[in-house]
């Protein structure tokens, strides 16, 4: 059987963890990290979608490749960065607080985003020719 993807119209085979296969994107919160757990592209996807760049660079230094298709249709982790981040941005305007609270909460949102970006373009993260399709429920 198969379940949802990181990547929206995708779907994970039924071997993939699918609890981590179906994790909602948008959100910026820190991920555990097993310092001695073999870093995989699960993991790689699981590191963007917190925006935790410390987990991504880990991810890299460990061997994982940068441009390795993380679904059946050939999509990049930078692929899922870009969505990821849209959605983040479009959470944030549902953010419940006074205008300081939700704009400090976009500030560390973006910093996360831009510190995990970079992370991914040193590394030589591209995107992929099916990125044109990306779209929520495609």
């Amino acid at each position: 059987s198969h379940t949802k993807s990181p990547i929206p119209g995708a779907r994970c085979s039924s071997s993939q963890n699918a609890s981590r296969c179906q994790r909602r994107m948008g959100n910026a919160h820190m991920v555990y990290t097993d310092e001695h757990a073999h870093p995989t592209h699960e993991r790689l996807v699981e590191a963007v979608s917190h925006m935790n760049a410390q987990e991504v660079t880990r991810c890299f230094e460990q061997g994982v490749p940068p441009n390795h298709p993380i679904d059946k249709h050939g999509h990049t982790i930078l692929d899922f960065f870009v969505i990821e981040h849209a959605s983040m941005v479009k959470n944030a305007l549902n953010f419940r607080g006074t205008v300081q609270a939700a704009t400090q909460h976009l500030v560390e949102l973006e910093e996360a985003a831009f510190q995990t970006f970079s992370v991914l373009v040193e590394h030589g993260c591209t995107l992929s020719a099916q990125s044109g399709v990306l779209k929520r429920g495609v």
